[in-house]
C-alpha cells in the first residue's frame, strides 16, 4: 500500500490498486466519529454507445440504461435490499448517477467493515429478471414525469439539448420515457459486465477508520471473487461543432419568475491552455469574477431589479468541448440577456483578482478536509474528471498567472451560445 503526501494539508492518502484492478483511495480522520465510503465505476449516462466484452462490434444502449443500472442494484436475490440492511446498524446508504459514473454509497460509523463488505458485495451481484425490471420502468418514469415539473431541471436538460449536437450529454442522464420503456435484460448485463469490472472502479473511504485493517478487508473480499482480465472499454468518440444546435428557446410553465440559462460552448482545443486541471481553474475563476455574488455585475444587476437570485456557474466537460452554463432568476430575462453578453465582451482581470480568487481556491480546498463527505467527493471528482487524485494542487494553483490568463480570454470564442428561458404562463 502506498502512502502519498497530500501537499495542500499534510495529511497522507492510502492508495492500492489491488491484482483484479480495483483501485482503492483511503484517507484516515481520526478527529471526526463518522466513516464516508464510495464504490464507484466509470459508467455514466454518456456511455451509450460501446463494444461490450466478449463482443466485437460497436451497440448502442438506450437512454438512462446507466441510471437505471444504478435503480436494479438496490434489488438483491435474497430479498434483502441494502437500505434495510444498512439501516439495521443506523447507517445511510444512497447512489446517483451522472453523465461519467454511477457512484453507491454509505455514510456511518458503526460495522463499518461489515458495511464495507456489503458494499462490495451488492454492487458486484446484480439480480435482474424480466419481472423486476418492467417493475422498475414504471417507477423511473414516475421520476422522470416529477423531473419535468421542475423548472430548473428543464432549464438543465433545454440547454444542454440546444447547444450539443451529437454528444449524448445532450439528453436527460435519466433518459426519456421510450428509451426506458426499451431497455431489457441483455442490455443491463452487456453494460454490467463490461463497466462493473473492478479494473473500471474505484474505492474512496475517508473518516475515522483503520487503513491497515480497511485494505485487508477489502484484498480478502476481492480475493474470493473470480474477475476475468478487462481489455481497454471501447466507447464511440463524438465529433461536435464549435456551433450550437439552437440559439433560443423560450418555454411557458408554471413558474413565479422567469428562469434562464445562458450557455457558452467552448473548444478545448483553442483555449490556449493545455492543460485540462489548469483549464478548469481557470475558467473557474474567470466566470466567477464575472458573474459570482461578489462580482460587479452582481451588484448592478441587483439594484437595476433584473436578477431575484444569486448566479449559478456550471462547467461540463466533454472530449472536445467544455459548456458554461449561467443559470438566473429574473423578471427581464432578455435585458439580463444583454447585460451578460456585454460583460462577457468585456472581461478584464487584474493581477490583484486572480491573487485573491487563488488564495480562496486553496482555502475552499482546505476547508473541504474537514469535511469527510466533501473530501471524498472531491477525491471522486478528481479521479473521474482528471483521471488521478492530484496530490500536488497547490503547485498547480501557485503556476496560474495572468499572462497564461489573458492568453485563455483573448483565444475564448464567445459567438456561440444558446439562451433558455422558461416564462410565467401569463407571460
Amino acid at each position: 500500500m502506498e502512502k502519498i503526501n497530500i501537499n495542500i494539508v499534510d495529511e497522507p492518502l492510502y492508495y492500492e490498486k489491488l491484482e483484479n484492478g480495483l483501485e482503492v483511495y483511503m484517507i484516515p480522520k481520526n478527529n471526526v466519529k463518522n466513516i464516508y465510503a464510495t464504490f464507484t465505476t466509470r459508467f455514466g449516462s454518456k456511455d451509450d454507445e460501446f463494444v461490450p466484452i466478449n463482443e466485437n462490434k460497436m451497440v448502442k444502449v438506450p437512454l438512462g440504461i446507466a441510471h437505471f443500472l444504478e435503480h436494479k442494484m438496490f434489488e438483491q436475490e435474497d430479498g434483502i435490499d441494502p437500505f434495510t440492511f444498512y439501516s439495521k446498524s443506523g447507517t445511510s446508504a444512497n447512489a446517483h448517477t451522472s453523465f461519467f459514473n454511477t457512484t453507491y454509497e454509505f455514510s456511518g460509523p458503526n460495522n463499518f467493515l461489515e458495511n464495507l463488505k456489503y458494499l462490495l458485495d451488492f454492487v458486484q451481484k446484480p439480480y435482474l429478471t424480466p419481472q423486476n425490471i418492467e417493475k422498475e420502468k414504471g417507477i423511473i418514469i414516475q421520476e422522470l414525469k416529477m423531473y419535468l415539473d421542475d423548472p430548473f431541471w428543464v432549464l438543465y436538460d433545454g440547454i444542454r439539448n440546444n447547444i450539443f449536437y451529437k454528444n449524448p450529454m445532450k439528453y436527460p442522464i435519466i433518459g426519456t420515457i421510450d428509451s426506458i420503456n426499451n431497455i431489457n435484460k441483455k442490455d443491463l448485463l452487456r453494460c454490467y459486465n463490461t463497466f462493473y469490472h473492478p479494473s473500471n472502479m474505484f474505492v474512496v473511504i475517508t473518516g475515522n477508520f483503520d487503513p491497515n485493517e480497511t485494505i485487508n478487508t477489502i484484498r480478502e473480499n476481492q480475493l474470493s471473487k473470480k474477475f476475468k482480465p478487462m481489455p481497454k472499454i471501447k466507447t464511440k468518440e463524438y465529433k461536435e461543432s464549435d456551433k450550437v444546435v439552437k440559439e433560443e428557446e423560450i418555454v411557458f410553465k408554471n413558474v413565479d419568475n422567469a428562469k434562464l440559462s445562458y450557455g457558452i460552448k467552448l473548444n478545448l482545443d483553442k483555449l490556449g491552455v493545455k492543460e485540462k486541471r489548469k483549464q478548469s481553474l481557470y475558467l473557474y475563476i474567470l466566470f466567477e469574477l464575472m458573474f459570482g455574488t461578489s462580482s460587479k455585475f452582481y451588484e448592478e444587476m441587483m439594484e437595476k431589479g433584473y436578477l431575484s437570485s444569486s448566479v449559478s456557474i456550471d462547467k461540463i466537460f466533454t472530449d472536445t468541448h467544455v459548456l458554461i452554463i449561467l443559470t438566473f432568476e429574473s423578471n427581464y430575462p432578455k435585458e439580463l440577456c444583454k447585460e451578460i453578453k456585454n460583460t462577457l465582451d468585456n472581461m478584464e482581470i487584474s493581477a490583484k483578482d486572480l491573487e485573491i480568487m487563488k488564495k480562496g481556491i486553496l482555502s475552499i480546498k482546505i476547508n473541504a478536509f474537514d469535511n469527510i463527505i466533501a473530501l471524498n467527493d472531491v477525491i471522486v471528482s478528481n479521479i473521474i474528471d482528471l483521471g488521478e487524485f492530484g496530490s500536488d494542487f497547490v503547485e498547480c494553483v501557485k503556476e496560474l498567472n495572468l499572462d497564461e490568463l489573458n492568453i485563455m480570454i483573448k483565444k475564448m470564442d464567445l459567438s456561440n451560445y444558446s439562451i433558455y428561458i422558461v416564462n410565467p404562463l401569463n407571460k
